[in-house]
């Protein structure tokens, strides 16, 4: 799969070079590889956020599936080096591919349907000269006064919302010091998913992500019940088929999870939602148990014709 980039990736290094974005990549001490997939109308949205933060970083564009994406982000007057694939890319590949294009001794990861709020670079550059090698983030619904979108995220990522205690919190949307994957190695690039899981159970104790809800990424998620059902149940297939790859667990304990953890989702969610978001929280609870069932559906699926 990498060998598809390479020639690209060539040349993005040997534009780099020079300009004017040299100099801010060459002078930048963290790395921001925003992953591209197809043709998001997000992700214009997503580099933007990136350019807006109050530090300057060495950015860029790992993008598979086709578009003419360097085109896309000169129209949008933002310059930037992209790496493309004309064959998909999972994201470890992807994850890989901005690593090995960046060369800013920490390295953090937006997703094009992702907002980096105003302070995400500063706080992980921070942390990150203090000594933590891993830093996460908290991730926030795009749209919290909707129901829906609020039961597709919660469903989700209930355990990565800003006022998720500490004990419980998921860290994932990490950055890295560099030296981790000298150390460690890179993600894994045959996983559709879950490569960041697959990567952090290699992390010895002290090289575990820190978990910082200061850091805040948007997450712009599904809006109508359709595209979430769909997704809830492409992603117990996902998640099946990874953990299976990882030999760790069966698709019927990834059904049998979804299912189980439906009403801890749902108490969760009453707990971390913004007290102005409450309404919308407790109408997404049936959708959440509906959403769970669909995505123990997929992973059942996965299981038997996978």
């Amino acid at each position: 799969m990498i060998h598809l980039v390479m020639p690209t990736l060539a040349k993005t290094l040997a534009r780099s070079l020079s300009g004017p974005a040299a100099n801010t990549q060459a002078r930048s001490e963290i790395a921001v590889v925003v992953i591209s997939y197809g043709e998001r109308s997000t992700l214009i949205d997503a580099v933007r956020s990136l350019h807006r933060q109050d530090i300057e970083a060495e950015i860029v564009v790992v993008h598979s599936g086709g578009g003419d994406i360097e085109a896309r982000l000169a129209n949008a007057g933002l310059e930037v080096p992209v790496v493309a694939s004309a064959e998909r890319l999972f994201p470890g590949g992807a994850r890989n591919l901005g690593i090995a294009a960046t060369s800013a001794p920490y390295v953090a990861f937006l997703a094009d349907d992702c907002i980096a709020e105003s302070g995400w670079l500063r706080e992980r550059l921070r942390l990150h000269c203090e000594g933590a090698p891993a830093v996460a983030s908290a991730l926030l619904c795009h749209r919290p006064n909707d129901p829906v979108a609020m039961a597709a995220h919660l469903s989700l990522y209930v355990r990565r919302m800003p006022r998720t205690h500490p004990s419980v919190a998921l860290t994932y949307g990490a950055s890295y010091a560099r030296a981790l994957f000298d150390k460690y190695g890179l993600f894994r690039n045959d996983l559709e998913s879950g490569e960041d899981t697959e990567f952090h159970q290699r992390l010895e104790k002290a090289d575990q992500p820190l978990w910082q809800p200061q850091i805040r990424t948007v997450h712009m998620g599904e809006e109508t019940l359709a595209s979430f059902l769909f997704g809830q149940y492409r992603r117990g297939r996902q998640i099946a088929k990874a953990w299976g790859k990882m030999g760790s667990f069966t698709s019927g304990l990834v059904a049998r999870n979804a299912v189980e953890r439906t009403g801890h989702t749902i108490h969760e969610s009453l707990n971390v939602a913004e007290p102005g978001h409450r309404l919308a929280t407790i109408l997404s609870a049936p959708l959440i148990i509906l959403g769970n069932l669909v995505y123990a559906c997929g992973a059942l699926a996965e299981g038997r014709w996978g």
